[in-house]
């Protein structure tokens, strides 16, 4: 299903949404920052400003920017004056950490036990959207980040299938190569380096490792021998790479399987669109499935909206907005718009693609077995993210550097933030 009908099916649910509200007495103004300001999402958010406008409330977008187009400090401003938006579209843990111990995020927990939040979300997935065993955030994507993506012919060519373990994956990259094609597209972006070092950590060490090394960031665990083989995978993998091509964006990587000239990428599923898009316009078959693993594993990545205490009035407003975000029509079509899978263990996969389907089978499994682990993303704050992105890329452009080294540095890094 190409992208045109999942945003036009996206509308269509949307709209039976609006159609069915009731009418209410207004209410207070609702405040509300967000994202979601690109074409795929115009549709849909000018839709449920009218289901919020059916049901009484009058939406207001946050407005306000500074010099580099950042709105978060003057959010910090209002924040600070007591003058909060109802809503915003953040990470909960930055917002948590930040708003939190101010006593000034919201509860949701009245909505959360209505609808069963902690029966429909993985503990996981649950835990990254309370403050001190309250619900503060509304879920509303979900994305596996260690996808494997293939271009079917290009594999074909080289006699080898999607590989599922580090073994293969390395048998797999040698053919491809020695029929003329780059094993591996990689933009070497800072970002893009670290979500491949989830990625190989996942891979290789298994969920529990993970945790303890990338989300506590424990210093055991950075330092031990599971931590350095794979620093050393990681600078393997690079050997597959065209290093030739640096410091791309991952839609201009994704684009090498498309026109044919690389046969595997690592990439959250967030490329799911753009492959589609390419199939359905005849100019690639792909496939996907989970990033090579010696064991199961599923590393989620969430957004999500952050309630911040409100007065009264536009507190009803702030919970008829949660609950319109959580309803299965709309979690339906805003995923079904954006590539995404709902974060809801009982969603319904009929409406969605082949891979959407697969991730949700697997993250139903990987919440059953305890092998869901968040992104450091979802896990870390923005600053630490950004601090290890650059440990890890040093690591990655610099063969001298050992990956002792690269290991001291994220020690300290953690450390700092204790």
């Amino acid at each position: 299903m190409n992208l045109d009908r999942l945003r036009s099916r996206a509308a269509i649910l949307l709209a039976m949404l609006m159609g069915s509200a009731v009418q209410v007495a207004t209410a207070a103004e609702f405040e509300v920052l967000h994202y979601f300001t690109n074409d795929e999402y115009a549709g849909a958010m000018t839709l449920l400003r009218g289901r919020m406008a059916a049901q009484g409330h009058a939406w207001r977008d946050f407005s306000g920017q500074d010099e580099h187009g950042d709105p978060i400090p003057l959010l910090r401003k209002r924040m600070a004056a007591r003058d909060a938006p109802a809503a915003v579209q953040l990470l909960p843990v930055d917002a948590i950490a930040e708003w939190g111990p101010q006593a000034a995020l919201g509860n949701l927990d009245g909505l959360a036990k209505s609808a069963g939040w902690d029966r429909l979300l993985p503990e996981a997935v649950a835990e990254t959207l309370k403050y001190r065993g309250r619900y503060v955030a509304v879920p509303v994507h979900l994305h596996r980040n260690n996808r494997l993506w293939t271009n079917t012919a290009i594999l074909a060519r080289a006699g080898v299938r999607p590989p599922a373990t580090w073994e293969q994956f390395f048998v797999a990259a040698e053919a491809i190569r020695r029929v003329g094609f780059v094993p591996l597209a990689h933009g070497a972006q800072s970002w893009q380096n670290l979500h491949l070092l989830e990625t190989v950590v996942l891979g290789s060490a298994g969920p529990a490792f993970y945790r303890r090394a990338l989300i506590e960031l424990d210093p055991a665990a950075l330092a031990s021998p599971e931590m350095e083989r794979a620093l050393l995978l990681l600078r393997r993998l690079k050997e597959y790479t065209d290093t030739r091509q640096p410091e791309r964006d991952w839609v201009t990587t994704s684009n090498d399987l498309i026109r044919g000239r690389a046969g595997m990428q690592l990439m959250g599923e967030w490329a799911g669109p753009v492959f589609a898009d390419a199939q359905a316009a005849g100019r690639i078959e792909y496939a996907c499935s989970a990033a090579p693993a010696a064991g199961p594993g599923y590393i989620f990545a969430l957004d999500s909206f952050v309630m911040l205490k409100v007065a009264p009035g536009p507190a009803k407003a702030q919970h008829d907005f949660a609950a319109a975000l959580v309803s299965p029509p709309l979690q339906q079509a805003l995923n079904l718009a954006k590539g995404a899978l709902p974060p809801w263990l009982d969603a319904d996969p009929a409406p969605f693609g082949p891979c959407v389907q697969a991730s949700m089978s697997e993250y139903r499994l990987a919440a059953r077995s305890g092998t869901l682990v968040p992104s450091m993303g979802v896990g870390l704050r923005p600053a630490m993210v950004e601090t290890l992105a650059t440990i890890v890329t040093d690591f990655w452009r610099d063969e001298r550097i050992a990956p002792h080294t690269a290991i001291k540095r994220m020690i300290a890094a953690g450390r700092r933030t204790r």
